[in-house]
Formats: structure tokens, sequence, C-alpha cells
């Protein structure tokens, strides 16, 4: 048996007018806030809303443990300020943030910045329209595009909100090393490279600096690089030039694919010079 029940009519928090439409109210001495219980009418959910007393469409914050402690939902020892869920998976800690209703966002958790060492908040939410792939972002409070967007197709950008690759990265990688799928059984119509030393002696390596002032979304640095230009790579090796999914459709070049050409035209330049080396030597014999 209860110890302490009240049975009252059930109602919907109301969202304005004055008349008290919970089971049970806590209210001032003083003051105009107002925290209500009710049981919903409408649905078998029970409701806490604090607001004011006179005017229901006047809203407050309602805080648990505000100076202190653990709050748990579907645990009864939380270890962290809110626990959802329990840890043997029998009650799921599962959440689901809901979206606003303007500028396209979803969801949205803001991490706020340390007390030493930080200058910015942190941001993961998610956005997009009807007309373009929603992304999810994890950014900081400086610009969007410094951090990470992954596409509802699973492009994945770091610098760059629209990756048209499922890797984009705008700006430079460093790595220990990068491997490239390579085994004879994901290939077919196998052959080898012809006519290898004519093309490379058609590339033309450049020196070149980027061009910083046009693109400053790029993250362009300012060193003097070395390079092809993909327009010029193309006409002699197109198999190594891939344009981006846009109006401009930008080309890059898929600079370690060049390496199977360089290695045929080595090959076919030994085969000059050791023939030159047999000639050189016939030579050598006639004149003694």
């Amino acid at each position: 048996m209860n110890k302490f029940e009240v049975v009252t009519t059930t109602a919907d928090p109301a969202n304005s007018g004055a008349s008290a439409n919970g089971n049970l109210r806590l209210g001032p001495s003083t003051g105009s806030h107002v925290l209500d219980f009710g049981l919903s009418s409408t649905s078998t959910f029970g409701w806490l809303q604090m607001r004011s007393k006179s005017a229901y469409g006047t809203l407050y914050n309602l805080a648990l443990n505000p100076i202190g402690g653990n709050v748990g939902i579907g645990n009864s020892a939380p270890g962290s300020t809110l626990t959802v869920g329990n840890a043997a998976g029998t009650i799921p800690g599962e959440i689901f943030l809901n979206p606003t209703t303007t500028n396209g966002e979803g969801g949205q958790v803001t991490l706020k910045r340390s007390l030493t060492g930080s200058t910015v908040d942190w941001t993961i939410d998610q956005v997009g329209t009807t007309s373009a792939n929603a992304r999810l972002r994890i950014f900081s409070g400086i610009t969007e595009t410094n951090g990470l967007a992954i596409l509802e197709n699973g492009y994945i950008g770091i610098g760059i909100n629209a990756p048209t690759t499922k890797l984009y990265v705008n700006g430079d990688i460093t790595a220990n090393s990068v491997a490239g799928t390579s085994d004879f059984r994901f290939k077919t119509n196998i052959r080898s490279i012809s006519s290898a030393l004519s093309k490379v002696k058609s590339l033309r390596g450049v020196y070149f600096n980027w061009n910083q002032k046009a693109f400053p979304e790029k993250d362009f640095s300012e060193k003097t690089e070395l390079g092809f230009i993909a327009q010029e790579v193309e006409k002699v090796l197109p198999e190594v030039v891939s344009k981006d999914k846009t109006r401009e459709e930008y080309r890059s070049v898929k600079y370690d694919k060049i390496v199977a050409l360089l290695v045929e035209a080595i090959k076919e330049q030994q085969v000059q010079i050791e023939q030159l080396k047999k000639e050189v030597k016939q030579l050598k014999r006639t004149k003694k």
C-alpha cells in the first residue's frame, strides 16, 4: 500500500493560461515560479513542468542535482553526471536528439571548452536540406570546416563540408605508409604498359605555388611544391587523372599510379642501354 497517493483528473501540461492542470504542485510562499507534476490524459507518460504560476507560456529551467551528485536514467547507481541505461544492457542507454525547425539543423551536442588550454567550444551535429546530402559534423567554434564531415552517402571530408570522394582531405596528410589495393584476384584484363618511356618523356614536371588567393578555403600550403599539371597529364595518361563531382570538374592526379609507368620506362631504357653497350663493345673490337 502506498504511503501517500494523489488521485485526480489526468491532463497534459498546458502551454497557456494560469489554471493548474497537474496532479500536484510545488509552489513558493513568495515568487512566481512553480513546479507542476502530472499524468498525461493523451498517453501513458508522467510529466514535470517548471513554469510561471500566472502565465503558463513562460517556462523556467528544471535542474536535477544542481549543486552536485549523479543522475541515472534506467540506472540506480550512476557513475557519471548523467548515466543512461544499465551496465548489463537490459536497459539500453539510447538518447534521441531531435532537430530544430530552422537552418536544416538536426540534433546537436555542444562540448564546452576546457578551463585551461582551450579557446573554443566544439560541436557535434547533423545538418542538411531537402536538396543536399545531409552531413554529420564535428567542428570547432572557429569555423565549420575546421573539423570532420560525414555525408549520408558515406563520403568523409576533413576540412571540407562537401567531399566528392570516399575520403577527401582539404590539406596535407602525414602517415607512416599508405597501401593501395593490388591483389591480382581483384583485377581482370591485365596487360603490360607499352611505350612507357615515350609517355614519360611527354610528361612535364614543374615547380609551382598554390593559388591561395583564389581558393582560400582549400587550406593550400605556402611552400613551393613539385608536381604535374593535371590537364597536361590527362593528355598523356588519362587513366591517372580524375575529376571531382562539381560543376567545375577540378582535376586530381593519382601520383602513386605513375610509379608503374616509371618502372616500365626504366626497363625500356635499360634495354636501350644494354644494346648501346653491345654496340660500343663491338666498335672497340673493330678498332683493335
